[in-house]
């Protein structure tokens, strides 16, 4: 046990020293740490890490698809505030066996009860969603929908909101 502690205390130095050169060297040595994590990107793991020039590093699924935060759900409660036209637009993401790649750790995860019944699965409080016009792995377009929505930026959520996917259309949000 206390093996597997000091290699999760390296590989999580590690990954911090990567994340300050990233941010501080910009944008050609992203693109070389991104290699680090299309390695761990694999169906292996239910939730990874992957990243992109501009809007840094946020987690997928097994498949590569990305998952999104809400700004108008309640992480302190764990509480998805997206049901109806929502959740069609935005589906709750869960899986039933958490497998995490080296870096992220199963304590920054919770499963939620959704207002509808169902389970959602959290991530330092945020539900996590997909974005149903993502249409295939490492697509960003629901990336600052209507300055509502974020992709879940790691190491922190909505560390990072931009405009850079389209924001035309109503926020799909119930009373």
């Amino acid at each position: 046990m206390t093996q597997i502690k000091s290699e999760l205390k390296i590989a999580l130095t590690v990954f911090v020293l990567a994340a300050v050169v990233v941010m501080s060297a910009g944008y050609p040595l992203m693109s070389s740490n991104l290699a680090t994590y299309a390695q761990m990107n694999s169906a292996e793991y239910s939730v990874n890490v992957t990243g992109k020039p501009g809007l840094g590093y946020y987690l997928t699924n097994a498949t590569g698809f990305t998952l999104y935060t809400f700004l108008r759900d309640d992480p302190i409660n764990e509480t998805s505030r997206c049901s109806g036209k929502c959740i069609t637009i935005w589906p709750a993401f869960y899986v039933a066996n958490l497998n995490l790649p080296p870096g992220l750790s199963a304590t920054s995860f919770t499963t939620i009860v959704r207002p509808d019944g169902g389970k959602q699965l959290a991530y330092d409080g945020w539900p996590l969603y997909f974005y149903i016009n993502d249409t295939k792995p490492g697509d960003t377009n629901g990336q600052g929908f209507a300055n509502l929505w974020s992709i879940c930026t790691f190491p922190t959520p909505f560390s990072v909101i931009t405009s850079t996917a389209t924001t035309s259309g109503a926020a799909f949000t119930t009373t």
